[in-house]
């Protein structure tokens, strides 16, 4: 985690806003430490608060009833959890857990709805911000379907690191296993590819990537996908 006192502007969504409504959302805004399995929310329940994170990641996944699960979104410093005051509902059937600890910006929703019926610029930056995240879960949905399991660790390395702000990022096999849905014995196997080829090391639940431009190449073209629409829309 990073030990620096965040600064709300370092998420990128609270960054594109106009000088007069960020101050204005500024005092609401806590700044809080999220650790790593933390539950942001359980399905089908109300979650009273949204997150801005700065340098934590959120994990949407959706637990199957076998005790399985499956990832369906990576939320960082480029977005916020949860889309739901932005589209009128209360509650979501998935679970949001920490997948790396760090800080995050909390908002009480029922402020951020007052903002949203307000404030013109907010509303258009989390809408355009929503159809970029739905990229996001349709292009994870696609790569768990049609590619190797290699080719989604790396979806999912590059994912964190452009979420990062460091090369180095605290990540657990175990985490990584559960939120892409297989063993952890595959993670192992696979991660150790990706180190003894240079691409990444790995210790003590840290991994450092070491040659970004090869992660891309290993990666499948669903992270060009996300990258390419996040960028067209938020820039």
């Amino acid at each position: 985690m990073n030990n620096k006192i965040a600064d709300p502007r370092q998420n990128r969504l609270l960054n594109m806003l106009p000088p007069s409504e960020y101050a204005r959302l500024v005092p609401a805004l806590e700044r809080v430490s999220l650790r790593v399995g933390d539950i942001l929310a359980e399905p089908n329940k109300i979650s009273r608060f949204v997150y801005f994170p700065v340098d934590s990641m959120v994990s949407l996944y959706y637990p199957m009833d076998h005790g399985t699960s499956s990832e369906i979104a990576l939320i960082g410093n480029e977005g916020m959890f949860s889309i739901v005051p932005i589209l009128g509902g209360e509650t979501m059937p998935y679970m949001a857990v920490v997948e790396t600890s760090g800080q995050a910006f909390r908002l009480d929703g029922r402020i951020l709805k007052g903002e949203l019926d307000r404030s013109r610029h907010l509303r258009h930056i989390l809408l355009l911000y929503t159809q970029a995240l739905f990229t996001q879960m349709a292009q994870l949905s696609i790569c768990g379907r049609h590619h190797s399991l290699r080719q989604q660790l790396c979806l999912h390395l590059l994912l964190i690191h452009d979420r990062a702000l460091s090369d180095r990022f605290a990540l657990t096999q175990q985490t990584t296993a559960h939120m892409l849905g297989v063993r952890r014995e595959s993670v192992t196997k696979v991660s150790g590819e990706l180190r003894g080829d240079g691409l990444i090391a790995y210790r003590r639940g840290y991994v450092t990537v070491l040659d970004r431009r090869r992660l891309e190449c290993e990666c499948c073209e669903c992270y060009s996908v996300v990258r390419e629409e996040f960028f067209r829309l938020l820039g």
